[in-house]
């Protein structure tokens, strides 16, 4: 069937609607980059810096894709031109550069220190850069070392400032939301784990099944370290007094128990559990694992939307049924037989669990702390 002129036209415009709301964040941040540049650019000729392009590389590096990011970079960038321009100006001073030979002694006695100390301090990472600039393109401007680095600290100055200003005022993302988005996503990596620790006697399991926990759980890793990315952006911004966002830090903690209580889980059901006595509790772990799964979903889903956590009964539920079928199956007798090693992995089970519900509900106060309207969440 042909498709009509208005299907023609519709299907790339929605394609267009589509890819600009996957790649929102992205676009947003594309936006601030260029205002910064141009309005860099613009006041450097205006103010007729003698090289103004440093005012747009400088405003184009401080354009983070947060406005913590941008306060970490405009910080390092000033505090790397700062040092790297003062020590450099140092040497040249006290290093005549006569021919190419002491030139290259004033680079080396400039760049040794300076590539140390941002080896130790990645907060100086751009001070070599600019013991570089000072060192072998001050002179071809005809500018001595003071007056070479202290253009280029006017420069930096304004293109640093710009910067932030735009990414305070011209679609600004704040790190605080970035951070939402990260746990969500950190949660949804924990909640494919799930169902694979449910599978006992994974010892015994194909490559196939092998190599798929391990991809989930490398997953869930990448999630977390980009979350301590976010989580560090948003303490800059409290720091700074740019945002009232509760304290991040406890997010990630809650998160990284999380990822440890289920590690638990999953060592402890590694290996298959006799065959009476895994057919009574397999159903129920099976069941609670699926609660939680669930939960961290729904959990994950409120954080990005900024709203109350939802009720953690059902996971309560699941878990103490778990606890139920362990009672039962030691009242009839059937743990008698067991060897030491099932009788701890199933009580590792159990204790795991009664974590992860603990960890569960202070994550979810959390998640209300940061909901736009805090109603009356679980506590």
């Amino acid at each position: 069937m042909k498709k009509s002129l208005g299907e023609w036209v519709s299907d790339p415009i929605s394609a267009l609607r589509s890819a600009r709301e996957r790649r929102r964040g992205e676009l947003r941040h594309a936006v601030r980059v260029t205002v910064a540049a141009l309005i860099a650019y613009g006041i450097g000729e205006t103010l007729a810096l003698p090289q103004a392009y440093w005012a747009v590389f400088t405003a184009v590096l401080v354009s983070q894709a947060s406005v913590g990011g941008s306060v970490k970079a405009a910080a390092d960038w000033l505090m790397g031109t700062l040092g790297g321009g003062a020590y450099a100006a140092a040497v040249t001073t006290l290093v005549p550069e006569t021919d190419p030979v002491t030139k290259a002694a004033a680079l080396a006695v400039a760049l040794l220190p300076l590539a140390f100390l941002a080896a130790v301090r990645p907060t100086f990472r751009f001070a070599p850069v600019t013991g570089v600039i000072i060192i072998l393109i001050a002179p071809v401007t005809q500018l001595s070392p003071l007056e070479a680095a202290t253009n280029r600290l006017v420069e930096i100055c304004v293109g640093g400032f710009i910067g932030l200003i735009v990414s305070l005022f011209v679609l600004p993302a704040r790190a605080s939301q970035m951070l939402n988005v990260a746990a969500a996503r950190t949660l949804a990596a924990l909640a494919d784990i799930l169902p694979l620790v449910g599978e006992f006697g994974r010892e015994h399991q194909a490559e196939v099944f092998d190599a798929e926990y391990q991809r989930v759980h490398d997953v869930a890793l990448d999630e977390l370290i980009k979350l301590e990315l976010a989580v560090d952006e948003a303490k800059r911004e409290r720091s700074s007094f740019l945002s009232g966002a509760p304290d991040p830090e406890p997010i990630i903690r809650g998160l990284r128990r999380l990822r440890a209580d289920i590690i638990m889980v999953g060592r402890a059901t590694a290996a298959r559990f006799p065959e009476e006595y895994h057919g009574r509790l397999a159903p129920a772990l099976t069941a609670a694992l699926e609660a939680v799964r669930v939960y961290f979903l729904e959990i994950a889903r409120r954080l990005e939307m900024r709203e109350a956590a939802p009720d953690l009964a059902p996971v309560a539920a699941a878990i103490a049924g778990y606890a139920r079928e362990v009672d039962a199956v030691r009242e009839q007798g059937l743990t008698r037989a067991l060897t030491g090693d099932v009788v701890g992995r199933t009580f590792a089970v159990g204790f795991a669990l009664e974590q992860l519900a603990a960890n569960l509900k202070d994550l979810a106060a959390r998640t209300g702390e940061r909901a736009r309207k805090v109603g009356k969440g679980p506590v």
